[in-house]
């Protein structure tokens, strides 16, 4: 009986410890990445030229966790599992990119751009691992002196 025990305890242990570890990095991944992007934050605005360069250093200067602004080209604009991302690239040839996570809001936005097109698109900067990655993004509408 106690050899029973034991072995449950052996294998029930570690899948509880394994479930409560995904829970507390999903719950914690989450707190900021539901923050959502306004356009009357205002924040540090670059060119992707300027945001892909090694020497840039998002911890030192603060970005990560920060909203942006990031100017560029459109490379490609998908949908895949029914997300909207948009990655810009730069002027200068390189092969890092921002990859732009759109909220949901911005479908009909997204839906009148063409790639080749120069757009600026404002969001939660993540960090970068070749490419740099926003999330919840949108796309600014241009300011009119009315």
């Amino acid at each position: 009986m106690s050899m029973l025990l034991n072995t449950y305890i052996q294998l029930f242990i570690p899948k509880l410890l394994l479930i409560v570890l995904v829970f507390l990095g999903l719950n914690s991944c989450t707190e900021n990445s539901d923050k959502m992007v306004t356009e009357s934050l205002d924040v540090k605005q670059f060119h992707v030229d300027q945001i892909i360069e090694k020497d840039l250093n998002f911890n030192e200067d603060n970005l990560i966790e920060n909203v942006v602004l990031v100017e560029g080209i459109i490379q490609d604009i998908n949908s895949l599992n029914n997300r909207s991302t948009i990655i810009l690239k730069g002027k200068k040839e390189t092969d890092r990119l921002v990859i732009c996570d759109m909220q949901k809001n911005q479908k009909l936005a997204i839906n009148s751009l063409n790639l080749g097109d120069e757009i600026s698109i404002k969001g939660i900067l993540k960090g970068t691992l070749n490419d740099v990655i926003l999330l919840n993004c949108i796309i600014p509408q241009p300011k009119t002196n009315e």
